[in-house]
């Protein structure tokens, strides 16, 4: 599989107190938001103002994002979709993530790479598939929003990000 995006929920009252334990435990400390049914359970647990989550992002198996950067989630989205359109229109988009000192940069490297930077030490750096690339994160942004909503009824309003990914996915 050329890219695999995932989105996480981090699990209401479990802190994590070691980043060391963080991968071979990431399902003690995070929901796969693909599983409804254990979102669902935890739902009158979650900070529906604040709910921390995390992206996985990987390109031929090799991580772009990973759990190490939960944050808000929804946020996380929101400031990678506004990227995404900046780089459509001006060849360049930077994101900072909502509550950790985090930037992400893409820049179009042609009509059809784009580099991907995470700013961390050392950087993340790819340069992909400007397609494939926005498509999948699209996707994985859509399936966040949409699940959200049939999930926690009345606790999400997406309506008008479902609107603008769908706006993205035509461009």
């Amino acid at each position: 599989m050329l890219f695999r995006v995932q989105t996480f929920i981090k699990r209401p009252g479990i802190l994590i107190t070691d980043l060391s334990s963080l991968y071979e435990k990431e399902s003690h400390y995070f929901i796969d938001i693909s599983n409804e049914e254990e979102l669902i359970r935890y739902g009158n647990q979650l900070d529906f103002t604040c709910l921390e989550g995390a992206i996985k992002l990987e390109y031929y198996g090799e991580s772009l994002l990973d759990i190490s950067a939960w944050d808000v989630i929804d946020g996380i989205w929101l400031y990678l979709l506004d990227a995404m359109e900046s780089l459509k229109e001006t060849g360049y988009g930077k994101m900072n993530f909502p509550d950790q000192p985090l930037v992400l940069t893409l820049k179009s490297a042609s009509e059809q790479f784009v580099l991907y930077t995470l700013h961390t030490s050392p950087p993340v750096k790819a340069v992909l598939p400007k397609q494939d690339f926005f498509m999948v994160v699209l996707g994985g942004a859509e399936q966040f929003f949409k699940t959200m909503e049939r999930c926690f009824k009345g606790n999400f309003q997406y309506f008008s990000e479902i609107k603008r990914i769908e706006a993205l996915k035509r461009q």
